[in-house]
């Protein structure tokens, strides 16, 4: 990586409906490499048929058949093109935020379902009521192998289509994060109850993967660090089962702070906020040497600091990147005055629950890249206009080593 700026998977990508990269998908993804992010991480890739047929947004990125390497390819080529390595995150199913068909449950650890409501939601969003998702099944062993084969599988074809590594998504309240809390594992066979039973289905998948691609090829994990939740297990006891599963070999671990259930910790207005509650520290004392990446700083002197702290190692972005694509660009070269910032008003999100194209309200060629500019190779030329007190502090300055300095 060229700096620790992460452009963090998003079901933002608008792929066509059959699950293919779409020329919106290419654009949107090189216009943040343009933009001068170190890694691209593409979300919503399913790694099977019923992920796919139960995903609440659509379309989505599909890896559950070798048809599609080819189109995949093509996009990792076009990241590629612009000195960018470019991550697949790949999860089998929406545990019990899937959608629910005849003869097809949605599947979880245990039979325990979201509720959304106030007071637990960021601002912007509202939701009258409150929403009760159906409760799942609990998957079962026999289906958990299954659904290990068919991981391994989409793991293969990411990396025949070029991508430079994997992330296994147990985030939120998606089918693996199910199993990590024992508020959502009440399980009492082999995969519940313990850490190390709680651990086990990404133990033994990420087992799996690495006796096909070895050890060299990068596995990540994207996990909750904290339910926010009176019930919930907190950042000591997530910390402990990633420590479980980092034994098999994790390139990194990306912090993913609440779930849907405690969106308002999720979704945040304030950078930091994951660092104020203490969860990258604990596991940075669990797992000395791996990697960690951050959600919701993205204040750069902010992460700078995390950095040279020993916090973290990278910063992920995701509505900061909506508003400003420049935004790590913008940071290296010390415009920090030119940069459009996000208002967390979360419209973008208001636009996914609804199952529409993403927009952002700050950036009106988001979501429109394609359009914009089907040739776009280079920045805009832009106009930089020096004033008196327009450079950062020289403490600050140095501090952006940090971010500058990626590896």
């Amino acid at each position: 990586m060229k700096n620790r700026f992460v452009l963090s998977p998003m079901a933002v990508l608008q792929p066509t409906a059959d699950g293919r990269p779409s020329e919106q998908t290419i654009a949107f993804l090189t216009r943040r490499a343009v933009g001068g992010v170190g890694l691209v991480i593409v979300g919503g890739g399913v790694s099977t048929d019923r992920g796919y047929q139960e995903g609440p947004f659509k379309p989505l990125m599909r890896f559950d058949d070798d048809h599609f390497i080819p189109h995949l390819a093509r996009m990792v080529d076009a990241v590629h093109a612009h000195d960018v390595p470019i991550f697949a995150q790949i999860f089998p199913s929406f545990g019990a935020m899937g959608v629910p068909g005849p003869d097809r449950p949605t599947r979880a650890a245990s039979p325990v379902g979201v509720r959304m409501a106030a007071p637990h939601l960021p601002p912007g969003l509202h939701i009258p009521g409150g929403r009760t998702t159906p409760s799942p099944v609990e998957i079962s062993i026999a289906e958990i192998a299954e659904v290990q084969e068919q991981v391994v599988a989409a793991v293969i074809r990411a990396q025949k289509a070029g991508f430079d590594g994997v992330e296994l998504g147990a985030h939120m309240r998606y089918l693996y994060s199910s199993f990590l809390s024992p508020r959502t594992n009440f399980r009492t066979d082999d995969y519940g109850g313990s850490v190390e039973n709680r651990a086990r289905i990404l133990v033994d998948t990420v087992r799996a993967i690495r006796r096909i691609v070895g050890p060299d090829y990068p596995v990540g994990l994207r996990m909750s660090s904290n339910d926010h939740l009176p019930d919930g297990q907190g950042p000591e006891g997530f910390a402990q089962v990633a420590a479980v599963v980092a034994r098999e070999g994790l390139g990194y671990i990306a912090l993913s702070d609440g779930n849907y259930e405690s969106m308002d910790q999720n979704v945040q207005s304030a950078s930091g906020s994951i660092l104020a509650h203490g969860e990258p520290q604990t596991f940075r004392e669990a797992m000395p040497d791996v990697a960690l990446m951050l959600s919701s700083t993205y204040d750069p002197v902010q992460g700078a600091q995390a950095i040279l702290a020993g916090h973290a190692d990278g910063i992920m972005l995701a509505r900061q990147l909506l508003a400003d694509p420049d935004f790590p660009r913008k940071v290296m070269e010390d415009r920090l005055g030119e940069v459009v910032w996000c208002d967390h008003e979360n419209s973008c999100l208001r636009r996914l629950i609804l199952n529409v194209p993403v927009r952002c309200h700050k950036n009106r060629e988001m979501g429109r890249e394609a359009g914009a500019s089907a040739a776009r190779t280079h920045l805009p030329q832009e106009i930089l206009v020096a004033a008196a007190g327009s450079k950062l502090l020289m403490g600050v300055a140095d501090s952006l080593v940090a971010l500058r300095k990626g590896k």
